[in-house]
């Protein structure tokens, strides 16, 4: 089985440089509708990576603590808080691991990562953590617009052909939904935020590059292969290289049922 706490090792440099940045529209919706500029409430930041989300909020205002597995991200993490200046804890444990030490939060945020994790051990101990009237938040690009975009196409037959047997590692699979509504934050709702992305030749293999299918870790000495095919198979779409693609962040806000709210 593949170790997912040293799966993106490889990746961290592409996935800092070539990662679609989180619309600033959500980061702003999130804040708000968990009051958390009242410089109370904690966000805890699972799965953060090289901090992305992290410092969106702590720019904001938020109490944030980045919490991340993978080594290198962390490392990444750690010395952007510190060119900065800002005092952010950033811990290395999993999401597993998350316990009421770490708390009281008023947000677990799981941006691009919840799908790595035991998800409803995890909720069941968010439970112990999350404060009265707070929630999870699980961030992810929606992955129905993104297979419809002509890159995505071309990602898509590049994991048949590649990667057959599909996501190493993975601890669990399925829809997000079905994790959350049996658990005891089960009322969810999901928003969608469009944003739009304009990528070259180079954006499209770099950001393959980072991620779990074909960071450069997984495809060993097949790498240099694989960008040539996917190269090819770009500017076969579009002889310009470049590309402009309407794609969304999709959100799910999940709260405790207000009868039982602690």
């Amino acid at each position: 089985m593949t170790d997912t706490t040293t799966l993106f090792d490889s990746a961290v440099d592409h996935y800092v440089r070539y990662r679609l940045a989180y619309p600033a529209e959500m980061v702003v919706d999130i804040v708000n509708r968990f009051d958390l500029t009242d410089g109370v409430g904690r966000v805890l930041d699972i799965g953060c990576g090289p901090g992305s989300l992290t410092f969106a909020l702590h720019g904001l205002g938020v109490l944030v603590t980045g919490i991340e597995p993978n080594g290198p991200m962390l490392a990444v993490a750690r010395r952007t808080a510190t060119e900065l200046g800002d005092d952010i804890p950033f811990l290395h444990k999993t999401a597993e691991a998350v316990n009421p030490d770490d708390g009281p939060a008023r947000v677990a945020l799981f941006g691009r990562s919840f799908h790595w994790t035991d998800r409803s051990l995890v909720l069941q101990r968010l439970d112990d953590v999350i404060e009265p009237g707070g929630g999870v938040v699980v961030v992810h690009e929606d992955t129905k617009t993104r297979s419809e975009t002509k890159i995505g196409q071309v990602v898509e037959a590049l994991k048949r052909d590649w990667c057959p047997d599909g996501i190493p590692g993975a601890a669990s699979r399925g829809h997000h939904e079905d994790h959350l509504r049996p658990s005891a934050f089960s009322e969810v709702e999901r928003v969608l935020y469009p944003v739009t992305r304009r990528w070259s030749v180079d954006d499209a293999v770099g950001h393959m590059f980072s991620t779990s299918y074909f960071n450069p870790q997984r495809l060993g000495s097949r790498v240099d292969s694989f960008e040539i095919d996917a190269r090819s198979r770009l500017l076969e779409l579009e002889p310009s290289g470049l590309f402009e693609e309407k794609l969304a962040f999709s959100a799910l806000y999940a709260k405790r049922p207000r009868h039982k709210a602690h």
